[in-house]
């Protein structure tokens, strides 16, 4: 008997501390879930582990063909790695060509050579069917991007790439400043500010406008690009979509017609 009510004397007191517990901890901002600090971590172990998948590639880099030593990676000759570049090109060797490229660039600051790097980088991503290095491989062409538009702000078309790769990018990893899901239509209106003919501005900020369900506005960017280029498939197509999702069926097909007659796309 007492044995019983030493147990039950012991059971009362652990659910009244574990009480206590739960109250004060739900009082404590402690206990809040901070989802903010989570996903940052989460992000700083990607970014950890990008960069040591980044040293892995290199490490074999220079082995991926013999018509383009490995000692050309350690080179100051520009010339040569400027015919290195292009052979690798020609052999489909993006990631090698990216990387000369990234760093021919920083040789001799060229904001030309900065995007080709981004450009080599997202060739190597379309190019690799795993996409297991997806998350590096747009991050290296971001930060080329943004290189080039450090010495070139005017470079209009690494403007309009910067934003669509920053697009992708937030697709991939949650940005730890909200202000970058805003950022890829903010240098796509940059660019038409400037350019308000720029055929590939108007198409993706078109497409954005598609994705938030403004589709008056993306029919009057692709109409546009059609009033530029009356043969330009990919917009013909963009406007047979969002007919269809307004629900004119004789709109659609006009313009999927249209689309079927054309044989070349524009959109790179």
């Amino acid at each position: 008997m007492h044995l019983n009510t030493l147990r039950a004397t012991l059971w009362v007191a652990f659910l009244l501390i574990l009480g206590l517990l739960t109250y004060f901890g739900l009082k404590s901002n402690k206990a809040e879930i901070d989802f903010k600090q989570l996903s940052s971590s989460k992000n700083d172990e990607q970014n950890n582990q990008n960069a040591l998948d980044f040293e892995n590639l290199l490490k074999n880099i220079g082995n991926s063909t013999s018509l383009v030593k490995p000692d050309v990676l350690n080179s100051t000759d520009t010339s040569r790695l400027g015919l290195s570049i292009q052979l690798l090109d020609s052999m489909k060797q993006y990631l090698y060509a990216a990387v000369l490229s990234e760093k021919l660039a920083s040789q001799i600051q060229s904001s030309k050579r900065f995007h080709d790097a981004s450009k080599y980088f997202l060739m190597e991503l379309y190019q690799d069917e795993s996409a297991k290095n997806e998350l590096l491989l747009t991050k290296k062409s971001k930060e080329n991007l943004e290189k080039s538009l450090q010495i070139l702000p005017k470079n209009l078309n690494a403007k309009v790439d910067l934003a669509v790769t920053v697009y992708n990018l937030n697709k991939l990893q949650t940005p730890e400043n909200q202000t970058d899901l805003m950022k890829p239509a903010l240098l796509l209106r940059e660019v038409l500010a400037v350019d308000s003919n720029h055929i590939d501005g108007l198409y993706y900020i078109g497409k954005l406008a598609v994705e938030s369900n403004q589709l008056e506005k993306a029919i009057v960017r692709f109409k546009k690009i059609l009033s530029l280029q009356p043969q330009n498939k990919e917009a013909c197509l963009e406007l047979s979509q969002i007919y269809l999702l307004q629900g004119n069926k004789t709109e659609s097909k006009f313009w999927a017609d249209k689309a079927q007659s054309i044989k070349h796309n524009h959109i790179k």
